[in-house]
C-alpha cells in the first residue's frame, strides 16, 4: 500500500477528531436543537474515551496496549477503526479527485467500496420484493431512495437526463420529487423500448446507447436549461456514453453513474480522459457511510475546471 493510501493517524488523527467534535458541538447547537442523532452519541462517547488515554502516546499505541480479547479492549479497537476510516475520508474535504477515492478504497469492500457487508448491498434495493412507485417497480435501493431528494433539493436541477429509463418509474419518481421541493424542471428519459408510463414533466424517448448521438436530440441538449443531472443507468456502452454528454455538461451539473462497481474501468478512462473535470461529491456518495449508494464514486459535479479550460480555449 502506498503512503498516500494510509489511513489518518497519530497526531493528525487526533487533531482531525478534535476539529471533527468541534464542528458537531456546532451543529448540534446550530441545526439539530441540541439533540443528538445516533452517530453523534457514537463519535462524542468514542473520542472521551480515547482522550483519557496517555496524551503522549498515539490512540494506536494506547488501543494495542489493551487486552486484545477483553470486552474493553475489542470496542476500542472497532471505535478507533470506525473513527478512522470517517475522519480520514472527512478531512479529505467535500468535493474529492476520483483518483483519490480509488486509492484510499483499498481500506474497503474491493467491489463496493464500502465499510458495509456484502449482505446489505445485496438486499437494500428490497428483498424479496422491490420497492414501487406510482404503482410500478423502483429500482433505487433504500440509500439512494434518500441521497436523490436531497441532491435534487440541493441541486435544483432544471432539467434531468435519464438513460435507461426500465418501467418509467424512476423518472416519475424524480419528477415528483422535483414538484414537492418547487423545482421547476423536466426529465428527459431513454431507452431502447420506451417506457409507456406517463407523467406530466417527463418525456420518455427512444434510443440505442449502441448509437449514443441517437439518444436525445441534438438541438435538445444544446437548448436544455442548465443545471443538469444526468443519470446513467443503461450498462451498455458506457464509455462512448459518458464521453457523448461529457460535450454537453457545463460546470455545476451533476453526472450520476449508477450501479458503477461493475463499470470502474470505464470510469477509469472517462476520468483519466478528463482530468480535474469531475469531482466525486463525497456528500452523497458518504451520506450513510462511504460508498452506502449503487453510484458508488460516480456522483460527480462537473467541476469549476472545466468552466476555466472553456474560457481559455474561447
Amino acid at each position: 500500500m502506498t503512503e498516500a493510501a494510509k489511513l489518518i493517524s497519530g497526531d493528525d488523527l487526533k487533531a482531525a477528531a478534535l476539529r471533527y467534535s468541534d464542528e458537531l458541538r456546532e451543529r448540534v447547537k446550530e441545526e439539530q436543537g441540541g439533540l443528538f442523532s445516533v452517530f453523534d452519541g457514537w463519535f462524542t462517547r468514542a473520542v472521551a474515551r480515547l482522550l483519557q488515554f496517555d496524551p503522549t502516546r498515539s490512540w494506536e499505541e494506547s488501543v494495542g496496549a489493551c487486552a486484545p480479547q477483553s470486552p474493553l479492549g475489542q470496542d476500542l479497537q472497532w471505535d478507533l477503526q470506525r473513527l478512522r476510516l470517517f475522519l480520514d475520508r472527512w478531512q479529505q474535504g467535500r468535493f474529492v479527485p476520483y483518483a483519490r477515492r480509488r486509492q484510499s478504497g483499498a481500506h474497503y469492500h474491493p467491489r463496493f467500496g464500502t465499510e458495509f457487508g456484502v449482505d446489505v448491498m445485496l438486499t437494500c434495493q428490497g428483498a424479496p420484493s422491490l420497492m414501487h412507485w406510482r404503482g410500478a417497480p423502483l429500482m433505487k435501493n433504500v440509500f439512494d431512495f434518500a441521497i436523490y431528494p436531497a441532491l435534487i433539493a440541493e441541486l435544483r436541477p432544471r432539467t434531468v437526463f435519464e438513460i435507461g429509463s426500465g418501467s418509467g418509474a424512476s423518472a416519475a419518481w424524480i419528477a415528483d420529487h422535483l414538484t414537492l421541493c418547487g423545482a421547476e424542471a423536466r426529465i428527459h428519459s431513454v431507452d431502447l423500448i420506451k417506457a409507456r408510463m406517463e407523467h406530466p414533466l417527463v418525456t420518455f424517448h427512444h434510443g440505442d446507447c449502441a448509437n449514443p448521438e441517437s439518444l436525445f436530440e441534438p438541438q435538445l441538449l444544446r437548448s436544455a436549461p442548465h443545471p443538469w443531472l444526468v443519470i446513467e443507468d443503461a450498462h451498455h456502452n458506457v464509455d462512448a456514453v459518458l464521453e457523448h454528454m461529457h460535450q454537453f455538461l457545463l460546470p455545476g451539473d451533476y453526472l450520476v453513474v449508477e450501479d458503477s462497481d461493475v463499470k470502474q474501468q470505464s470510469l477509469g478512462k472517462f476520468n483519466e480522459a478528463h482530468p480535474g473535470d469531475y469531482l466525486v461529491d463525497t456528500r452523497f456518495t458518504d451520506y450513510f457511510g462511504r460508498n452506502a449508494t449503487c453510484a458508488a464514486d460516480a456522483i460527480f459535479l462537473r467541476s469549476d475546471a472545466a468552466k476555466d479550460d472553456q474560457r481559455s480555449a474561447s
